[in-house]
């Protein structure tokens, strides 16, 4: 089930990145909304790529199944706030609909990283080795969420990129981190 919703995530977001491809419709890209259309899609890589460890858990319950579900489900909440439904006979304006959404998709994106705090220990028993770049990214995400300010929308979205691509290299390279 986990697969299946990481699947679905990449499938509306790769399926978006074809719609404004192929519209006939202008469509005016903001660049923060892209630049987060394309974290997202790398966040659903890194989901794969940390949680591939799991599968060496032996003890398993209903519980911790349930709970190894909530992040992806709320992921795909987050995506599908983020991409419109659209159909290619309307004009787009990607600005005003990530204004329009921003609040509710941050603070989904701020449920998925509270739940990726969670996920170390409650699987492994131990604290998250990363612990303190989840709560960085955590507050970035809650700070965006209630700011309307678009200049630090820019700025903290450039902030994340670096957090992320940082967090990539130095720890990135290995399964489960």
């Amino acid at each position: 089930m986990f697969g299946v919703l990481v699947a679905l995530g990449i499938a509306r977001l790769i399926s978006a990145l074809a719609f404004f491809a192929t519209t006939r419709e202008p469509v005016r890209v903001y660049w923060v909304h892209g630049a987060w259309i394309l974290f997202i899609l790398l966040l659903y890589l890194h989901l794969w790529w940390s949680l591939w460890d799991l599968r060496a858990v032996e003890s398993w319950n209903y519980f911790k199944y349930l709970f190894l579900l909530v992040g992806p489900a709320a992921l795909y909440l987050a995506t599908s706030l983020l991409i419109p439904n659209t159909d290619r006979e309307t004009d787009f304006d990607s600005h005003e609909y990530y204004l329009r959404v921003h609040r509710k998709f941050f603070i989904t994106l701020a449920v998925a990283t509270a739940w990726g705090m969670l996920l170390y220990p409650v699987f492994m028993g131990q604290p998250d080795p990363v612990l303190e770049w989840l709560l960085l990214f955590l507050a970035l995400v809650v700070v965006l969420a209630v700011t309307r300010n678009e200049k630090a929308h820019a700025g903290l979205t450039i902030a994340a990129w670096a957090l992320f691509l940082t967090w990539v290299i130095s720890f990135g390279m290995q399964h489960g981190t």
